[in-house]
């Protein structure tokens, strides 16, 4: 009798508190459309240009200053709405609307041998007031064919691991290519080995709630 009464008493609970979860969750979440509206308004994009504009010069500055000559960049564009939800009984949501950011990856090629253009990288990164962070005595390869330094990380072809073809990310807001028809196979075709360099990724947009 008394498991009836809970049962009786805890379903009407269960069911109450799963109707205030969804309305809270739907209410409390910041919808798609107005996502998209407020990551597409003027603020943003200049935002969003701005962003690019400094990615594109930290990737420049190692054509400038090394043996690497850049191929193509690739830039991709996230977007998070901010969601309600739940933590056990505790009602929460994200501290902001919508929040963006962005990363970029630089492809290379060189006209030196991969050891010798790695020995001028890092020479390049001793130079005072130099962008690139690898340097003879802070920086050591992790693995063959790596390079990681503050969240700058460069990668080349090996034998058994070439640099692969970029591919798009889940639910990227924006995914561009430049020059549009580069690839990677392309390069390593007409240049020989290809070098990959990945940027940290920058917050550039958000709006609190």
């Amino acid at each position: 009798m008394k498991i009836l009464v809970l049962r009786a008493v805890a379903w009407p609970l269960l069911a109450t508190f799963d109707v205030v979860a969804r309305l809270w969750t739907l209410l409390g979440s910041t919808s798609r459309r107005k996502a998209h509206r407020l990551a597409d308004s003027a603020t943003a994009r200049q935002a969003c240009h701005a962003a690019e504009a400094r990615l594109c010069a930290i990737a420049h500055a190692y054509a400038e200053t090394t043996p690497l000559v850049l191929r193509f960049l690739v830039v991709d564009d996230h977007c998070t709405r901010g969601l309600a939800g739940w933590d056990l009984f505790t009602p929460v949501r994200r501290a902001f609307r919508v929040s963006c950011w962005m990363r970029l990856t630089a492809y290379y090629s060189s006209p030196l041998p991969p050891t010798e253009t790695i020995t001028r990288i890092l020479d390049a990164g001793e130079h005072a007031l130099s962008g690139i962070p690898f340097t003879h005595s802070t920086t050591g390869e992790k693995r063959r064919g790596e390079l990681d330094s503050v969240g700058h990380a460069l990668t080349w072809d090996q034998p058994a691991s070439p640099v692969p073809e970029p591919e798009q990310p889940a639910h990227a807001y924006r995914f561009t290519y430049e020059p549009s028809a580069a690839n990677v196979g392309g390069i390593r075709r007409q240049h020989g080995t290809v070098f990959m360099l990945t940027l940290p990724p920058e917050d550039y947009y958000r709006i609190p709630r």
